[in-house]
């Protein structure tokens, strides 16, 4: 009889600890770096949000350990340390994002490599590693950027769910769901876990994925907690299976795997599809210039064009705004009148009013002030998001949207925006 193909996760493992002994190259490595600093930039501003302080109070009650925790008054834990680094990466919306998998990759493995690398080295030298020197020999932060390679092949799902948007996306939040996996990656490759250990890593990592969009409904504070808590959940994967501890084998694919529990209409082949020869997912993420959900993004980029083409429309004189997208956009941020900054960071109609009548949408925008004022309000109350077919079949690939503005004078102005600005076609500049 032929032998039984390996299960997803243990050729996952096998991929990376082949991948550990060969490396990654410098322009990997390069890029990885530019992720750290934007996922840096991301936590920092975290540090001064309500939920931000909230996690670095509870983060000041934890014990002492050897990882670092940004804003943090000295190391704690390496769970503590990427359970709060997650969160305040995630606090403000601005953290990167891979299209095909709608996921944010470094909110969850950045805390994760980091975590697990200050533990590492504390556990070759039992001295904690200061903040400023990340790169400590063989645990340093190169190794945790390689770690981050590895949520991408094998983030259980980025496309791997066949209907994902219908069964998986619209109900659990897959930064969550898929992001235990990176971050048990991530931690598993610091540890320098084997093929057996890093594979019950990764089981172990599966049976915590979860994380509810419920909070969405209700604009509270929940949605920093679920990268947070992935990112922790991988670390304690990993490091329990550095100590011998098991894990199911079959956690993607077993019939009461996540697929089957969480996605039912999942192609599990399509997880190790292209495993080894395939371009690495981290050459497709993107990076968000504004400071609000990604599916507001190019009505945003299509808002400040009209703007620049046309000057600030006075709401009295505009008829109708017109917003033609994919459903997953009307599905998460169709917000006609949001109250809380969480809210607003959610809503179409908030993020292009504001846009046109400001000229922005960065972290400001959304603060108390913008959001009462009484121009950007009266125009959101004329914005109309619908579905556009054609865009939704491109989506995720593509995620795009174009807007129109009808004048009581019956003038009509428009603008598209097909790839957003941060998109890998459409890059930041260094500046």
């Amino acid at each position: 009889m032929p032998a039984a193909e390996p299960s997803l996760t243990r050729q996952l493992a096998r991929w990376q600890c082949a991948q550990r002994r060969r490396g990654f190259g410098a322009g990997l490595r390069v890029q990885a770096a530019q992720f750290l600093l934007d996922w840096l930039g991301c936590a920092l501003a975290g540090c001064a949000t309500p939920s931000g302080r909230r996690f670095l109070d509870y983060a000041a009650d934890a014990a002492a350990g050897p990882a670092w925790v940004v804003g943090g008054d000295g190391g704690r834990s390496a769970e503590v340390a990427a359970l709060v680094n997650g969160a305040l990466s995630h606090i403000v919306e601005m953290d990167d994002v891979h299209r095909e998998s709608v996921l944010h990759p470094a909110a969850v493995v950045m805390p994760a490599a980091l975590a697990a690398a200050h533990a590492a080295a504390y556990a070759a030298t039992q001295a904690p590693p200061p903040p400023d020197r990340l790169a400590d020999a063989d645990h340093g932060l190169v190794a945790g950027d390689d770690g981050i390679e590895q949520v991408l092949p094998g983030d259980c799902g980025g496309d791997a769910r066949g209907e994902w948007r219908r069964r998986h996306y619209y109900h659990f939040h897959n930064t969550a769901t898929c992001g235990v996996f990176g971050a048990a990656a991530a931690a598993g490759w610091l540890y320098r876990l084997d093929e057996d250990a890093l594979t019950h890593a990764f089981g172990n990592a599966g049976t915590q994925a979860a994380g509810l969009w419920q909070f969405n409904a209700e604009g509270v504070d929940t949605k920093p907690l679920h990268p947070g808590r992935a990112a922790a959940a991988g670390v304690l994967a990993a490091d329990l299976a550095a100590r011998g501890f098991t894990g199911a084998e079959q956690i993607l694919e077993g019939a009461r795997g996540l697929f089957a529990g969480m996605a039912p209409d999942a192609e599990p082949a399509r997880v190790v599809a292209g495993l080894g020869s395939d371009a690495l997912r981290i050459t497709r993420n993107t990076l968000k210039p504004h400071a609000s959900c990604r599916h507001t993004h190019a009505p945003i980029d299509a808002a400040l064009e009209l703007r620049a083409a046309h000057g600030v429309p006075d709401p009295a004189d505009v008829e109708a705004l017109d917003i033609a997208t994919y459903a997953a956009a009307l599905d998460l941020c169709d917000r006609p009148e949001p109250g809380s900054e969480a809210e607003a960071k959610f809503s179409l109609q908030y993020c292009v009013a504001t846009a046109l009548v400001h000229g922005d949408a960065g972290l400001e925008a959304f603060a108390g002030p913008r959001r009462a004022d009484p121009g950007t309000r009266a125009l959101m109350a004329r914005i109309h998001p619908r579905v556009d077919p054609h865009r939704d079949g491109l989506y995720p690939v593509t995620w795009s949207a174009e807007l129109t503005l009808q004048q009581r004078d019956g003038s009509v102005q428009r603008a598209v925006q097909e790839q957003p600005k941060g998109d890998p076609e459409n890059p930041l500049s260094a500046a």
